[in-house]
């Protein structure tokens, strides 16, 4: 197998993933009322990127053959799709929501960075415990349910920081604590998974291959279990602390852009 028949014959249209983006996103748009908004571009580039790591190559890969490649996955679940949601969620659209007594109820608790830190950056780090990232995937149920939990607790990490009402999200100098110290966190893991012993998820050191695209990856790619997990790690280590640095920054810009007297 070439690298260009894996890239064509790897794609898994699951109906219920396909049905459930394009819900999400024809659901935003016709709450939009064909207004035009640059928060769309945002939202549906979320909305896509769901859709592509969840029915791609990428998927494929990280199910069977590839560390790096489920924590890939991961990262977009986490730290990449969450942020676009709700930069492109409109202000109008979670006043609307948050009318409501329950969900009003529901955010007073989730919104509190005491517990969106915990949740979110307890996850990423929950769920690559060899013994739990090994469970999940040898069990399709318990998988489903890793990505859903990247996905909420990614959004809940983010909502404070990020959440629509501007005038509800964290101070600047709370915002830019809180960032860093989720960076501090996902650069322990992704310094343990680069450095740390081989093997700690046996399942990517000798897996099956129906497919013969083990092969491509050992020979080809020049990937075997010890280097992919090293690569796992730098990428949970470099991109994710990009990603926050990022947030870190915008909200420096934002801060110093602003009137003095918000400043003070």
């Amino acid at each position: 197998m070439s690298t260009g028949e894996l890239l064509k014959s790897s794609w898994d249209w699951e109906p219920s993933v396909v049905a459930g983006c394009a819900i999400l996103a024809a659901g935003y748009l016709a709450l939009l009322r064909r207004r035009a908004s640059r928060r769309a571009v945002w939202f549906l580039t979320g909305v896509l990127l769901l859709l592509l790591d969840l029915v791609s190559p990428i998927d494929f890969l990280g199910d069977t053959y590839l560390f790096s490649a489920h924590v890939l996955q991961h990262f977009l679940l986490a730290l990449v799709i969450p942020p676009l949601l709700l930069l492109g969620t409109p202000p109008d659209f979670a006043a609307v929501a948050l009318k409501r007594p329950l969900i009003a109820g529901v955010e007073r608790v989730l919104a509190s960075p005491f517990l969106a830190w915990p949740l979110g950056v307890g996850a990423m780090l929950a769920w690559h415990i060899p013994v739990f990232f090994n469970a999940a995937l040898a069990n399709y149920g318990l998988h489903i349910a890793q990505h859903l939990s990247f996905l909420v607790t990614g959004t809940i990490f983010w909502w404070p920081v990020l959440q629509p009402d501007h005038a509800r999200r964290l101070a600047p100098l709370a915002g830019m604590a809180y960032l860093f110290s989720a960076c501090t966190a996902c650069s322990v893991l992704g310094a343990y998974l680069t450095f740390g012993p081989a093997g700690l998820y046996p399942a990517y050191t000798n897996p099956p291959d129906g497919s013969g695209t083990l092969a491509l990856i050992r020979d080809g790619w020049g990937l075997d279990s010890k280097n992919d997990q090293q690569l796992g790690g730098m990428l949970m280590w470099v991109p994710g602390c990009l990603v926050y640095l990022t947030g870190i920054l915008t909200i420096a810009a934002r801060w110093y852009g602003a009137p003095q007297e918000v400043r003070g």
